[in-house]
This record gives C-alpha cells, sequence and structure tokens, in this order.
C-alpha cells in the first residue's frame, strides 16, 4: 500500500502561482531485490490554492518484457490553514485498486518553512486494504498500515530542490512487513531540476528495508519527468 506515498507531496510544494496549472508525468523504476521494472503515468492538477488532484496508472514491465497492469489511484489534497506564516496545515487522502482489491488513504500533514528554501512537512497517514488477507495468526483480516513521514526539502537553486524523505511503518492488525518484522523503515532522496515553465526531470534512490523471502536488501531508482501545461 505504500506506492504513491510521496508524489503528493511533492505536487503540494509545486502549488503557487508560478507552478498553478496541469501537467503529465511519465517514470521508470527498476527494483534491484526482484529485477523488475514500473512504469507510471499520470496526470495532475495543481490550484493556485495549494489544492491539487491527480491520477495514475501503473504498469509491471517485469524485465521490459511484459506490461501488466500494477495499480490505478487517484488523490487530492486541500490545504486548511495558517497559524503563522512559516507553520501551515494540510489534508489529503486516495483511492486505488489493483489486481487484488481495492484500498485508500487519508493524512494530515504539519508544514513548517524554516527558510524560504529549507522545509519540513511533518505526515501521518492511515493505509487502509478494503480486501481481506490471511494474517499471520491464519484469519483473515485488513493488512493496514500506520505511516509516519518527514520531508525535508531544500531548495538548493531556484531550479535544483532536493528532498530527502524516511518514511515508517507499523502494521495495524497481525501482519509483517518484507523485512519479517510488524515494522519497517524506507528512505528517499529525490532530486529534481525545473529546465524550464514545461519541463522537470527528477531522480529517486530508495531503500525500503530487507527483503526476507529474497534474502537481499531493497533498493529501488526511480528517473521520471513532469510537463507542466
Amino acid at each position: 500500500m505504500h506506492f504513491s506515498k510521496k508524489i503528493g507531496l511533492i505536487s503540494l510544494l509545486c502549488c503557487n502561482a508560478a507552478y498553478a496549472g496541469g501537467y503529465l508525468e511519465t517514470r521508470e523504476a527498476f527494483n534491484f531485490a526482484t529485477d523488475q521494472h514500473e512504469l507510471l503515468l499520470r496526470l495532475g492538477y495543481n490550484w493556485e490554492s495549494g489544492a491539487g488532484i491527480m491520477a495514475s496508472n501503473a504498469y509491471n514491465t517485469e524485465k521490459l518484457d511484459k506490461l501488466k497492469h500494477s495499480y490505478n489511484e487517484i488523490e487530492g489534497w486541500y490545504p486548511l490553514f495558517s497559524l503563522t506564516p512559516k507553520l501551515s496545515f494540510s489534508v489529503g487522502g486516495l483511492v486505488n485498486s489493483k489486481s487484488v482489491g481495492s484500498g485508500g488513504a487519508a493524512y494530515f500533514d504539519t508544514k513548517y518553512s524554516f527558510t524560504d528554501t529549507f522545509i519540513t512537512i511533518a505526515r501521518y497517514r492511515y493505509n487502509h486494504n478494503n480486501y481481506l488477507t490471511k494474517a499471520l495468526n491464519d484469519e483473515y483480516d485488513h493488512d493496514d498500515t500506520n505511516e509516519y513521514t518527514m520531508y525535508i526539502i531544500n531548495k538548493i537553486t531556484p531550479k535544483l530542490t532536493h528532498i530527502f524523505e524516511p518514511h515508517y511503518y507499523t502494521r495495524v492488525n497481525d501482519f509483517n512487513s518484507a523485512n519479517g518484522k510488524d515494522h519497517h523503515w524506507e528512505l528517499t532522496s529525490h532530486t529534481r531540476y525545473r529546465i524550464n515553465e514545461q519541463w522537470m526531470p527528477y531522480l529517486e534512490l530508495q531503500w525500503y528495508d530487507k527483503n526476507v523471502k529474497l534474502d537481499a536488501q531493497a533498493y529501488r531508482i526511480r528517473v521520471g519527468f513532469k510537463y507542466f501545461f
């Protein structure tokens, strides 16, 4: 249920007068633990108010020899209020579907701008699966998670931005993550470059804990771009 955890934030950071409007996005991902690829296509729109919406379709291309639908998703977010010019709050949510069933999530963000170029966002998100999965106790239950995230945004130049994202997950019911525990970490380093008003490529390097079944550390690289219109 973690496949889209960070995209809403990245779009939220673009929601100002200079970035308001629609965009198209495509992204290629490679998972080193499973030796598989994934292709994502997305259409989104940001309002000047800070609200936004996007629709995504992802496909598992395995070893670039197949094209299987992975999931589709609709996500939206909305700014609530600001206590000070530096401190603000927003909410968001999403619904998704994949071959095994549907699900959704809701989240709450606390944003603090230390400066115009250094910003942090603390997020709590609850991830829910509508379908039942066999748990460790051999009963069927919802494999839901609590997700705690800190986004550390550093606008290095007007065009170059780096975002470091530590995510911590805990299982709500009697399930384990791929690392064999009821909790796990995911770390992401996201770097993007705004070439001009239309084009913004980006690179993501991710570590999402150990996969005990594969006996390997789980690493992933994502390369993509957005086209604004």
